[in-house]
């Protein structure tokens, strides 16, 4: 049979159609020759230590050593670099300098073997101290392998996702390209961390979470697909135990939750699954502008006598001023249990005696004995804070990074890394104890009650609940 003929216009315009379809299709493979570090150097929201991810306060105007500091690593002038740098950290005790000075004695000295990962935080969308407790334990862990006698030096990349799906979903494609990346630590929130874990997923690149908690994300052992562990705790462990709690002094119920935000409503589904039917009388959305007075004198005459509060994690603007609004409205009057997010909504802007009845479920407490190694707490690094009252984030940022270091020691790619946290026997010992994995989940529970018990102007601290 003979084959029509077209116009040599048209095979022109097949061909280029062709041409097209594999460039994108070649523009979507990973770049097999460029390495993240050499592709950070044009990036945004991806460093090194040659951008400044968290901005001191004001600018940086009191923070010269920092600036001019991450400015002469952009410029490949490392030791200067380290200099200012070190100059810096000795009066700040900034993690993100102390990352960038570890990685710049890296970049200047060039060790035949270097692994990398990555770490990514919000340095928008939720409270700076919740990047900088990230970055405090990512950075100790950085720290101590680097110092230790190891076939391998750790180079540690700060990506920025801003608590943004949209931003976190950019960044994760970003850093999916290089495969020198082994290996990244996130994303802060579940409703981030829900909306990239596919992306990681695809690329066979290994998520560690030290802060997401939605049941959502939870794999079987046998999903070979999932490259996403988590060393925290589940939203369903947490909402049980603050459930648990409330059956001690059962009373009816006004919830106040964010709809449609992954934390908040996975926390409410595992607290309510735990309350025997009848006993909320009424709830309000966290999101609306709303009088906070007036919602908790409609839940009293409905019968309520104990405030539940379940904020998501930052995803929401009107979220920190509703819960300290509810708070203040209460004047310490009923019993309030709240989700780890109530913990950070400024309580030290509030009245101390409003918060005498407020109970709040957090992954971790470092005093709390029954899951906390508390001779390796000991060890930990002055710069943390007071042993007593060192945050969750930077415990359990330290304990992902135990983690992630033992499957780097015993891999080559990405696809050894996870092969290693997902084996039966693997376990590391952290600050929380033993940390081995069922699926994606951490296979031991931990959870601590917690309530305020000073403030100043600037924080409060917490104890066990008694």
């Amino acid at each position: 049979m003979k084959l029509p003929r077209f116009p040599r216009i048209a095979y022109i315009a097949i061909a280029g159609i062709c041409l097209v379809i594999v460039m994108n299709f070649k523009s979507c493979q990973p770049n097999n020759t460029t390495s993240l570090y050499q592709a950070a150097q044009n990036l945004d929201r991806i460093s090194f230590g040659e951008e400044i991810i968290l901005v001191p306060p004001g600018g940086g105007r009191n923070r010269r050593n920092k600036i001019d500091g991450f400015e002469a690593i952009k410029n490949k002038d490392f030791n200067k670099g380290i200099e200012l740098l070190q100059q810096d950290w000795n009066v700040n005790h900034d993690p993100e300098t102390l990352i960038a000075i570890e990685n710049a004695q890296i970049l200047r000295d060039r060790p035949q073997k270097v692994k990398t990962i990555a770490v990514v935080i919000p340095s928008q969308g939720a409270p700076e101290y919740v990047a900088e407790s990230i970055l405090k334990g990512t950075a100790e862990g950085q720290r101590e392998w680097n110092r230790s006698s190891h076939g391998y030096k750790l180079l540690v990349a700060v990506a920025d996702d801003r608590n943004e799906p949209a931003e976190a979903k950019k960044i994760a494609e970003e850093l999916t390209k290089y495969p020198d990346l082994l290996a990244v630590l996130g994303h802060y929130s579940s409703n981030v961390s829900v909306s990239v874990k596919d992306i990681y997923d695809r690329a066979k690149l290994t998520l560690v979470s030290a802060t997401t908690t939605t049941d959502e994300l939870s794999a079987n052992p046998n999903d070979d697909g999932n490259y996403f562990f988590r060393v925290t705790n589940t939203t369903t462990t947490s909402g049980e135990h603050l459930a648990h709690f409330w059956a001690t002094k059962p009373d009816k119920i006004v919830l106040f939750y964010t709809p449609g935000k992954k934390f908040s409503e996975a926390f409410r589904k595992a607290f309510l699954a735990k309350i025997p039917p009848g006993n909320i009388v009424t709830e309000f959305r966290l999101s609306d502008r709303t009088n906070a007075a007036q919602e908790l004198a409609t839940a009293k005459a409905a019968g309520a006598k104990t405030i539940v509060i379940i904020p998501d994690a930052y995803t929401d603007e009107n979220e920190r001023d509703r819960v300290l609004s509810v708070i203040k409205a209460n004047q310490g009057q009923m019993p309030i249990l709240g989700a780890s997010i109530v913990r950070d909504a400024y309580l030290f802007q509030v009245n101390l005696a409003y918060l005498k009845n407020l109970i709040i479920s957090i992954p971790v407490h470092p005093t709390d004995r029954q899951f906390i190694d508390t001779a390796r707490l000991d060890r930990s690094p002055n710069w943390w804070g007071s042993k007593s009252q060192i945050h969750d984030r930077i415990i359990n940022s330290y304990d992902a990074m135990q983690v992630l270091l033992a499957a780097l020691d015993r891999s080559t790619d990405r696809q050894t890394v996870r092969q290693t946290i997902a084996a039966p026997g693997f376990s590391v010992q952290g600050i929380t104890g033993k940390i081995s994995f069922h699926g994606s989940d951490r296979a031991q529970k931990i959870d601590s009650l917690v309530s305020p018990t000073n403030c100043d102007s600037t924080k409060c601290n917490f104890e066990l609940a008694k």
